[in-house]
């Protein structure tokens, strides 16, 4: 992997770190902190639920300026429920919840993360929504309170076969029009195959890497 360039290394902790001030937040992933940190990152422990699938991918979290960029898209209304599926340490449930909104929902696989993620929540700075936090798996979880689903690469194509899946099982049990944001989207033939979504917009960050949003094809139930 490319080095970034210094003066990258230099402002984006800066800039990370005045978001979480603001917020009133910790939500920087430790191996993008200091060493002594880093060795304290989140392992599995037996208390974790059993995934179905063992394909979940390495816990990365998007700037805050991209982040704020994919809630624009998103255009959350005041009815909506906003998903995040491997939440992680709660950023973007906590950026999604500072709009008014009826609900933020985080599924996390890990419960170290899951207590974090909590406790962000709690002490999140202009809160205008209620944030939970279940420990789970997104394949399996319950989806039918959902209306905007965000994820970061957070699974292999097994797991986000499966999520999809469930996703679209939801919409029979509660019919109603969703959205998707998936950031880092490398397994986004998997979407362009489900004939229930369609593709409404997508940018790229400074990276190239992609993000793109889905939606609900009018008129078509699970």
């Amino acid at each position: 992997m490319a080095r970034r360039p210094l003066i990258v290394r230099v402002i984006q902790p800066t800039w990370t770190l005045l978001n979480e001030l603001a917020l009133n937040i910790r939500t920087t992933p430790p191996e993008q902190s200091s060493p002594a940190e880093s060795a304290a990152q989140p392992a599995d422990t037996p208390s974790d639920p059993r995934p179905r699938h063992n394909d979940s991918a390495r816990y990365e979290v998007p700037d805050y300026f991209y982040m704020r960029r994919v809630l624009q898209v998103l255009s959350p209304a005041p009815e909506d429920v906003v998903f995040d599926l491997g939440c992680g340490l709660g950023r973007f449930l906590c950026l999604a919840a500072r709009r008014k909104i009826r609900k933020c929902v985080g599924i996390e696989l890990r419960s170290q993360l899951c207590k974090a993620a909590q406790e962000n929540a709690c002490h999140l700075r202009g809160r205008r929504a209620p944030i939970e936090v279940r420990c789970g798996d997104a394949a399996t979880a319950d989806m039918s309170g959902g209306t905007i689903y965000y994820m970061y690469n957070p699974f292999g194509p097994t797991t986000m076969r499966d999520v999809l899946a469930n996703i679209h099982a939801s919409l029979s049990t509660n019919p109603r029009t969703i959205k998707i944001a998936y950031y880092n989207s490398i397994h986004d033939e998997l979407f362009q195959a489900s004939r229930w979504l369609e593709k409404y917009q997508s940018f790229r960050v400074k990276s190239g890497m992609p993000v793109t949003f889905w939606r609900s094809r009018p008129g078509i139930r699970a």
